[in-house]
């Protein structure tokens, strides 16, 4: 997926999305409540004002912590209960430092109930995601690294294109049970 362009005016502070991807899933450690136990695949960064992306590796993570703790905020999709726990399991309480804004956390907000990042650019943008979770994983066996920074780049492009849109127009789309397309009020 292309890249936005520089999403916000230099005044605004730095704000960066971010995304992970793991070496295990919740399966393999046990459940979701042991998300810290998943480990760092790699981490795609995204500064909003220059449109830069950066790639973090399991080694990295020192210096993605403080790359996210210097931001006046990091955007991402899941970002509260997911990717900042990945982190956790790295960083152990740095991550603290790090201030966020969940987009999935503010639809949960709106609707009551979880959409994922597909469903959401799907109906707001017209978009798909270029792969899954276990399709990553199953890339982290083959050591296809390449293909996880790919994705997770994607992921990133979609997260900033889903907040462009939200921040633009003050709403993004999805479509209820029965296939009709409502929106979501959003401030972000």
């Amino acid at each position: 997926m292309p890249l936005p362009a520089a999403l916000l005016a230099p005044d605004e502070g730095r704000w960066l999305f971010f995304d992970v991807e793991t070496r295990r899933s919740a399966e393999d450690v046990g459940g979701w409540d042991h998300i810290e136990r998943m480990g760092l695949a790699l981490a795609v960064v995204l500064d909003a004002a220059t449109g830069e992306l950066s790639t973090f590796h399991e080694a990295d993570v020192a210096a993605l912590v403080d790359t996210l703790s210097a931001a006046d905020r990091v955007v991402g999709f899941n970002v509260d209960r997911f990717d900042i726990a990945v982190l956790r399991g790295h960083a152990g309480e740095s991550v603290a430092r790090i201030k966020t804004l969940d987009l999935l956390k503010v639809v949960h907000e709106r609707l009551g109930f979880r959409l994922g990042l597909a469903h959401l650019c799907q109906a707001t943008l017209g978009i798909d995601k270029s792969a899954d979770g276990m399709q990553s994983l199953q890339w982290v066996k083959e050591g296809r690294f390449d293909l996880i920074e790919r994705y997770c780049r994607d992921d990133v492009a979609m997260t900033a294109a889903l907040w462009a849109y939200g921040r633009k127009n003050g709403y993004v789309l999805f479509r209820n049970r029965d296939g009709i397309l409502g929106r979501i009020p959003v401030k972000w």
